[in-house]
């Protein structure tokens, strides 16, 4: 990866811990207090400027009817969306679980393995609850794809679901499910450190089966003066956009997680993970 990266990782410790999310009590707190009905409290998730994004690149034909024709962005951001200056690639997944454009530089792995795979009750396995990874490894860019049952978010952290979990605001608080969600992700990931949700940056679609949400994560440098000689930053900050999704329809849901470090996510690149994430389609496995 060249002698700039390598002082770079040089630079990082091994591991660090995963610090800034809320306790259980706080969680249960925030989602007890919550209205059962979503109709009564969409409008506070959302922004009146939201709209929906057509899925970008060619779908296969085999499974072209079976994708919705468009897909939800971030409300908030909606209106800043524009085309990739990144070229992109469409994956599909082969199992029909989801679909989502990814920069074509990627590398892609779709895990197949009974034991790499979550567990279809637990949402757990070998992985944590990961079924795709694709990313650059140079830049340390990553998209990942995750799978776990919606009870079991709920259920890991003593928390009792109640009613319908068919959208994320009769689920509860969209932050404190957020917190959750990264919550679950981070427990698998003993490397990550300080990492905070942007309490302004969490969002609900207008459906209320898709949230949004970003986090920031500062990762400790042992020689900053190396980094700053080596990389002319001196600190390391990773940016993560996610959207998790219900629109599977059977009990499951999914998230897909876009991160890259600051100075290359201010960039183009930080423009193609906005795409892959919103681009990003969970499909009805209902019928099935």
């Amino acid at each position: 990866m060249g002698k700039a990266l390598c002082m770079l990782l040089a630079a990082m410790p091994f591991a660090t811990a995963f610090q800034s999310i809320p306790t259980k009590q706080s969680f249960a707190a925030a989602l007890s207090s919550s209205p059962p009905s979503p109709l009564s409290q969409t409008s506070l998730y959302h922004t009146k400027d939201s709209r929906r994004n057509f899925v970008e690149g060619i779908i296969t034909s085999t499974i072209a009817s079976a994708v919705a024709a468009s897909v939800s962005a971030p409300p908030a951001l909606a209106a800043e969306i524009v085309a990739s200056p990144v070229e992109m690639k469409t994956f599909v997944d082969p199992k029909g679980l989801f679909v989502l454009n990814i920069p074509k530089r990627f590398f892609a792995i779709r895990r197949t393995a009974k034991g790499d795979l979550p567990d279809e009750k637990t949402g757990k396995g070998r992985r944590g609850s990961s079924i795709f990874t694709a990313g650059d490894l140079a830049k340390t860019e990553v998209i990942a794809v995750e799978r776990f049952p919606t009870f079991a978010l709920l259920a890991d952290e003593g928390i009792t679901p109640i009613g319908d979990l068919g959208t994320f605001p009769s689920i509860g608080d969209p932050t404190a499910v957020a917190n959750l969600i990264a919550l679950r992700r981070d427990k698998d990931k003993p490397g990550q450190a300080r990492t905070l949700i942007m309490p302004k940056s969490v969002s609900v679609s207008e459906d209320g089966k898709s949230l949004f949400f970003k986090l920031t994560t500062d990762i400790d440098v042992q020689k900053p003066d190396l980094l700053l000689e080596q990389t002319g930053v001196s600190e390391l900050i990773r940016i993560t956009l996610a959207k998790a999704t219900l629109t599977s329809a059977d009990g499951q849901m999914m998230a897909v997680f876009a991160s890259a470090l600051q100075q290359d996510f201010d960039g183009d690149d930080g423009v193609a993970l906005n795409d892959a994430v919103a681009s990003f389609v969970a499909m009805d496995q209902s019928k099935k």
